[in-house]
């Protein structure tokens, strides 16, 4: 009967068979009314009478007349056939779901049929949800072998007698999908729970349930009713898929990992799929690694594949910082510089190789931060001139791009192009002058090249900005004063002058305490140097020297009783040179 099934409903009823649990079909129809009830002829399976499957279905439509729901006639089912080329006589159970699908407010279809067993019909028979297309299994049961009128009402009143105890199931899976579908999660967490507890092979309801524990992010509830499913069909996509993402949402990353690989078995050539579980997998399942691993079978299948090579390498590159930020990094044979874990330093080549390709391709309509991600890959790998050729390369095509500036001054900065940097940051602040740490960052590199009074201008710039504390602005300045100049008394003067920079900076108390007792540390040194011909003219011009050092390092007694430092000594030795050009004084004084 089915050959004679129309392609138009063939196509139309596949589409809604296949369909996910999706909008509710409560047992109440559209706008209040009752649900529709679809009841095809009852068929035998042996070669019994067909005469009394077809009286047992009209008798069920006759009687079928229940609150919630009611059988369509065979006349209202035969009208809506023959809109696909068909009749009533010709439907078998699936063309009668396919037919269900498109006539408006049914929910339901009856199938059944019958055999002979020692002398009676023992009859089997479910009921399909409509679009869902899930089955409830009636308990089989036996009659005797007549088609008289009192056995057709006996196998009709059983059929609708075990459908009423069915129809309070169905209602409570009907209230799971309404909640479910209005986003009522926590009434939907009651309703889909008890739908579980009174049908629990149902996969509507155990479905909705996993789903509602899924949106109220129930994680391990979540993951033991997919995997209820799972175990009833393992390749389920749509359960795959969402098992997927929950192992992934609990750092059980080799299972979602495997979940996701078992899911694209089932879509080894939709490329967008493909790069949507990874996605889910890298971004928000905290995985890039595992999100790379789903994509290279796709690269294998299309090597040119440009949307694969930006996701590819977009996680490589993420993968490549994650692991580098776990991990501490070895240092070299000589000891005096870290070296690039061999993984890392995989894992940038492979986000370059990836990258590169895209921008190539895709010249300007690239996403500029895949450029950055390069040069920053090549930074890190020490491959400064290919840092530097990229970045002057986007730099003309992407002219206002003031974080690609950025990006290139840093490896200007770090090939030693401090000029170069410079410039980069320059041109950056004119297109964004609120560009982060722009002014900071041309301070330090300054600082570093030595280039000290440049330096100070810039780091004064930023502190005009607020990039950073004021703290952080000078403590540079002041380090780089004592350890170059002050330590090992180097040139006291141009430690003294940059320690005064230093102070210029609105620094925490704490921070101005710690300046003071060091600059009046080198003041002390320098006005020991001054008094060493031991003469009237230097006790002249080394004490109020001496006297200066001795008010800076009083204030900076704060910081010195925090660091442990004895400043006491430096003090009672202030006072014993100042003594001593006293005394120089007044014995020049009277000759």
């Amino acid at each position: 009967m089915s050959g004679r099934i129309s392609r138009n409903l063939l196509v139309a009823g596949a589409a809604v068979l296949l369909a996910l649990p999706s909008a509710p079909q409560a047992l109440e129809g559209q706008d209040g009314q009752r649900v529709r009830v679809v009841v095809p002829n009852l068929v035998p399976t042996d070669d019994s009478r067909d005469r009394f499957g077809q009286r047992v279905a009209s008798q069920v439509r006759d009687i079928f007349d229940l609150d919630r729901s009611v059988a369509m006639s065979e006349r209202d089912i035969d009208q809506a056939a023959r809109q696909y080329d068909m009749r009533y006589r010709d439907l078998d159970c699936l063309s009668a779901r396919q037919l269900a699908a498109q006539i408006p407010n049914a929910g339901l279809v009856l199938c059944g049929d019958y055999h002979e067993v020692d002398g009676q019909f023992e009859v089997i028979a479910s009921f399909f949800t409509v679009p869902q297309g899930e089955e409830h299994v009636l308990e089989p049961f036996r009659v005797e072998n007549r088609d008289d009128r009192g056995t057709v009402a006996e196998t009709a009143q059983n059929l609708l007698g075990q459908f009423q105890e069915l129809e309070q199931r169905l209602q409570q899976i009907a209230w799971c999908q309404s909640n479910y579908g209005s986003s009522n999660w926590n009434e939907a967490l009651n309703f889909c729970t008890r739908a579980v507890e009174l049908t629990p092979d149902s996969y509507q309801a155990r479905f909705l349930l996993a789903r509602t524990h899924f949106q109220l992010e129930n994680w391990e509830p979540a993951r033991e009713h997919f995997e209820v499913l799972i175990e009833r069909d393992p390749y389920d996509d749509d359960v795959l898929q969402n098992l997927g993402y929950v192992t992934a949402q609990l750092g059980d990353r080799e299972s979602a990992r495997s979940y996701y690989l078992r899911y694209l078995e089932m879509n080894p050539t939709n490329v967008q799929v493909r790069l949507n579980i990874a996605f889910d997998l890298a971004s928000t399942g905290g995985d890039p690694e595992g999100g790379m691993q789903l994509l290279v079978e796709g690269l294998e299948q299309e090597p040119d594949n440009i949307d694969l090579h930006e996701a590819f390498g977009a996680y490589a590159f993420r993968a490549a910082v994650d692991l580098q930020a776990q991990q501490m990094q070895p240092q070299t044979q000589d000891g005096d510089a870290p070296r690039l874990d061999p993984e890392v330093e995989q894992l940038f080549r492979t986000a370059i190789a990836s990258l590169e390709r895209v921008f190539d391709a895709r010249g300007e309509e690239v996403r500029p931060t895949y450029v950055r991600n390069i040069m920053r890959a090549y930074r890190q790998l020490g491959e400064l001139d290919n840092a530097i050729r990229m970045g002057e390369r986007a730099s003309e095509i992407f002219t206002e791009d003031a974080q690609l500036l950025s990006e290139l001054a840093n490896a200007h900065n770090a090939a030693g192009n401090v000029d170069g940097a410079i410039r980069a940051l320059d041109r950056a602040v004119e297109i964004d002058p609120d560009l982060p740490q722009a002014r900071s960052r041309q301070g330090f590199f300054l600082l570093q090249a030595g280039r000290e009074d440049e330096a100070i201008r810039a780091l004064k710039a930023a502190e005009e900005r607020g990039e950073q504390p004021a703290d952080q602005l000078a403590l540079p300045i002041f380090a780089r004063a004592f350890q170059n100049y002050i330590q090992e008394s180097q040139d006291l003067e141009r430690g003294i002058a940059m320690i005064r920079e230093a102070k210029t900076f609105d620094v925490t108390p704490e921070t101005a305490s710690q300046f003071d007792y060091f600059l009046g540390f080198a003041i002390y040194q320098r006005a020991v140097r001054i008094q060493a011909p031991e003469n009237l003219e230097s006790a002249r011009a080394s004490k109020p020297v001496f006297e200066e050092a001795r008010r800076y390092v009083q204030a900076g007694q704060p910081y010195a009783e925090r660091a442990g430092q004895n400043y006491r000594q430096i003090l009672e030795a202030i006072a014993t040179y100042i003594e001593i050009q006293d005394a120089i004084i007044a014995r020049e004084g009277r000759r």
